[in-house]
């Protein structure tokens, strides 16, 4: 059953606040305007703040869209850069060759060394293919147009071949002593003389003897093969007899097993300052004394006052087989006492041929 608002008591009815209009009990919404009752939630809703808020939303993402749009369809300002690279040409051309004079006044080709050309572009990098300048400023370089093959100068045949030797002067190209050693160029210090030492001659182990034609005891000697085991260390020892020192008369022999040309005889010794005389001699022994005319003086009296000494020997081009260094006095160093009779030492002898 439906209650007519307008037979309701005044005080029960419900108006509509926009237009008026009575409204039913229960009735949310005005018939007449659209407007919510006084009791409905139209009340107390109210639709504008999030109209505006809404509206606001699309027009952020409108603005945004069109943004983003224009960001994408905005062409770079920057024009593209083109590197120029050189290109190497495919071979290397080489220099002509520079004559050389050689004495004789002939030429002789000497090639100098090739030089490569550098694969870096000397100038700055270029423009681009659109036709703008790089941000530097660089000017453009164009490439080269090398050929694919330089071709080899050619040089005349006349040139390549060297003239027959006219007469006397040597056609060998002077050149340093190290590198060439066929080189007539004479080395520094040339002019000078230079003497080159000759090896020693070689000694069998048992070519050492003690000579005593006077007789002395065996036990003034020590053992010949200590002056020619190479050690300067060791040494060969002759007493000195107290009732002739300082004189003394006996010396120390070699073998050479065959008659060798002599040049010098060098000794070693720790008594320098003892007087010395070399024999040589020749047959199949010593000779019995050293007044035998079988011995040939080789040297006057020799005062070794080293520790070293090279005796120089006067073979007048004669061969020896045996040689003797005859000892004839002692130093006063050495002489001793009768109780205590002293010592000459040779610690090495050894012989050397003629130095050519």
């Amino acid at each position: 059953m439906t209650v007519d608002p307008l037979k309701l008591p005044a005080d029960a009815r419900q108006t509509c606040k926009s237009c008026g209009s009575a409204l039913a009990e229960g009735q949310e919404w005005c018939l007449q305007c659209g407007v919510g009752a006084p009791s409905s939630l139209a009340r107390e809703a109210d639709w504008r703040p999030l109209a505006a808020l809404a509206a606001a939303g699309v027009f952020l993402l409108a603005g945004a869209g069109t943004a983003a749009y224009a960001a994408l369809n905005q062409q770079p300002s920057k024009p593209p850069t083109h590197v120029l690279i050189a290109q190497v040409p495919a071979s290397t051309p080489t220099t002509p060759t520079t004559p050389t004079t050689t004495p004789s006044g002939s030429t002789l080709n000497t090639p100098p060394p090739t030089t490569t050309p550098s694969t870096t572009p000397s100038g700055t990098f270029g423009t681009g293919a659109s036709g703008s300048s790089t941000p530097s400023g660089a000017q453009a370089i164009k490439p080269p147009k090398l050929p694919a093959v330089v071709p080899t100068p050619r040089i005349p045949s006349s040139r390549l071949l060297l003239p027959t030797n006219t007469g006397s002067r040597p056609t060998t190209t002077p050149s340093s002593p190290e590198t060439n050693p066929t080189s007539t160029t004479p080395a520094a210090g040339a002019g000078e003389p230079t003497s080159q030492k000759p090896s020693p001659i070689l000694l069998d182990t048992n070519a050492a003897s003690t000579y005593n034609p006077s007789g002395y005891p065996e036990s003034y000697f020590g053992d010949p093969g200590l002056a020619i085991d190479g050690e300067a260390s060791t040494a060969w020892t002759a007493q000195v007899e107290p009732k002739v020192a300082p004189l003394m008369a006996a010396g120390l022999a070699l073998d050479l097993k065959t008659a060798r040309h002599l040049g010098t005889l060098e000794v070693d010794t720790t008594t320098p300052g003892m007087t010395v005389e070399v024999f040589g001699a020749n047959g199949s022994k010593l000779p019995a004394t050293i007044t035998d005319p079988a011995w040939t003086k080789l040297t006057p009296s020799h005062l070794v006052k080293k520790k070293a000494a090279t005796i120089k020997l006067g073979t007048g081009g004669k061969a020896f087989r045996f040689l003797v260094l005859w000892l004839t006095k002692a130093p006063e160093s050495a002489v001793g006492t009768p109780t205590a009779p002293g010592h000459v030492s040779i610690n090495e002898v050894v012989p050397y041929p003629p130095s050519h």
